[in-house]
């Protein structure tokens, strides 16, 4: 246990960071940040008003009007010496995402790394957006298509993944020339705001990046509405989406949402059962199942159901759970939140109400260490149905239920029959059997034999209640772009 960095990084009262400066809140309210796993309070942060809300964006203003002036490969070059001096940091904020969300200081501090590396890669994206020119319809007459940064963007992000995924929004927007005014949650604000100070520390322009933390209904809606917010990016449910696209819907912003999941996995009769188990039990428990792209249920042809469900089972019971600050090399921590427990106990108790079978965890794991925490056992439920909410709902949580099938078109339509579609799972060793999983599965995203979900270099896109827009790849670029067409005659 490093109690030097602990104690280093715990206990700090926390400013809104706006032009470079830790300010507090206009009315000086303040928000307690407490850890999941012991419930003792971390920090406390600034709570801003509608007045701070407009002074940050304001000020990003300022910064968009400077930060687009710069070249791509000016842009490039500061964004990636900021990262670079974001990496040495890594230590310090991932600590932070450790002891405010639970997630294990080893993983969290791998999701700084990668993070800054997301940066990287848009900023060598940033480079490569290309206009075009058109033949036109008679000599003398010019064409050409050109893009432009489209200015500052709100960026609401969420407390499981609270670097990684505010890296996916603050990569292309900076990329591309925009400035940005950061809204975290509330639950896990202190290692998106230490990686923001971090960049500008590192030479980002300082009023090119604020973030402001407070109560989504004034901080979030004040954001959404302000005039010169021109894009709104959000990961968060699906409910909250909605409800932001409504919100900016009488003032046409530009707007991406990436949204909650009901993931499906497909366990062929032919299946590497062995991988299978290994890739669900990674994509079902990892990081308590708090994520999108959890595996939220499981169908596994009839002949495989018994050999799949031990083989997950031991999985399962072999990952270690505890307090990933003191033990930064625990494979889980608590749960970010208490409610994440609470639902977690009522698709269990749901399921077993309607004939599941529990075959393994369904509680807390026992000991005094845990007493004070949101702690869960991973959890497996079998002979599961459609008619249990942890087969229709997203659980947010470390359980995987199990339905067998009989044919592959029953597969299919079980896994499409959900209003979700962010990703789908699927084992299978023939070739001819993928390509009909991967045409025929209802979602943004495929995975055949692996849980590669997110890349850099592919698309992350929401199908039916599970997004809007892009994220990832040179495709979400884009989402920070205005299309620009001029017509040249006479000259």
């Amino acid at each position: 246990m490093n109690t030097e960095l602990i104690a280093e990084v715990k206990g700090q009262t926390w400013g809104l960071f706006i032009d470079g400066k830790s300010n507090q809140a206009a009315d000086e309210s303040t928000l307690t940040i407490k850890s999941p796993a012991n419930g003792e309070a971390v920090a406390t942060i600034a709570r801003a008003t509608t007045e701070d809300v407009n002074k940050a964006v304001k000020t990003a203003q300022i910064g968009f009007k400077e930060w687009s002036k710069l070249t791509a490969y000016q842009r490039e070059s500061i964004i990636k010496k900021a990262t670079a001096y974001v990496r040495t940091q890594a230590d310090r904020i991932g600590m932070l995402m450790a002891l405010e969300q639970g997630k294990p200081f080893n993983q969290s501090k791998s999701e700084i790394i990668g993070s800054c590396d997301t940066l990287d890669y848009f900023a060598a994206e940033g480079v490569r957006v290309e206009g075009y020119i058109n033949q036109t319809e008679k000599a003398g007459l010019f064409s050409m298509v050109k893009y432009y940064p489209v200015g500052v963007c709100a960026l609401i992000t969420p407390w499981n993944y609270p670097v990684s995924l505010l890296s996916w929004k603050l990569g292309p927007a900076l990329a591309v020339g925009c400035s940005v005014v950061v809204k975290p949650t509330t639950v896990t604000p202190l290692s998106p705001m230490a990686f923001c100070m971090a960049l500008v520390e590192g030479g980002i322009p300082a009023k090119v990046i604020s973030v402001v933390t407070g109560q989504g209904a004034v901080v979030g809606d004040s954001l959404a509405k302000h005039p010169l917010v021109k894009k709104v990016a959000m990961t968060g449910s699906t409910e909250t989406g909605k409800k932001l696209m409504q919100t900016v819907a009488p003032y046409l912003k530009k707007i991406s949402l990436e949204l909650g999941g009901q993931c499906p996995a497909i366990v062929c009769e032919d299946a590497d059962i062995k991988n299978a188990a290994f890739v669900v039990a990674y994509k079902g428990f990892r990081n308590m199942g708090q994520s999108c792209s959890s595996v939220n249920r499981v169908y596994v042809h009839i002949s495989k159901h018994q050999q799949f469900v031990a083989e997950l089972k031991n999985h399962a019971e072999k990952l270690t759970i505890g307090d990933g600050v003191s033990d930064g090399s625990v494979d889980l921590g608590p749960m970010a939140t208490a409610d994440g427990v609470l639902t977690s106990k009522q698709h269990v108790e749901d399921a077993i109400g309607k004939g599941a079978s529990l075959v393994t965890g369904g509680r807390a794991p026992e000991g005094e260490q845990y007493g004070k925490g949101h702690y869960f056992l991973p959890t497996i439920l079998d002979n599961c149905n459609a008619t249990m909410k942890v087969m229709q709902e997203e659980t947010f949580g470390c359980v995987v239920p199990i339905e067998t099938f009989k044919t592959l078109d029953e597969a299919i339509e079980k896994a499409n029959n959900t209003n979700y579609g962010l990703v789908a799972y699927a084992f299978t060793r023939d070739f001819k059997t993928s390509m009909l999983l991967g045409e025929q599965l209802e979602a943004g995203t495929v995975c055949i034999n692996n849980g590669a979900v997110n890349t850099n270099y592919a698309p992350y896109a929401g199908w039916k209640d599970s997004g809007y827009g892009v994220e990832l790849s040179r495709n979400a670029v884009y989402e920070y772009l205005e299309t620009k067409h001029i017509k040249i005659e006479g000259i």
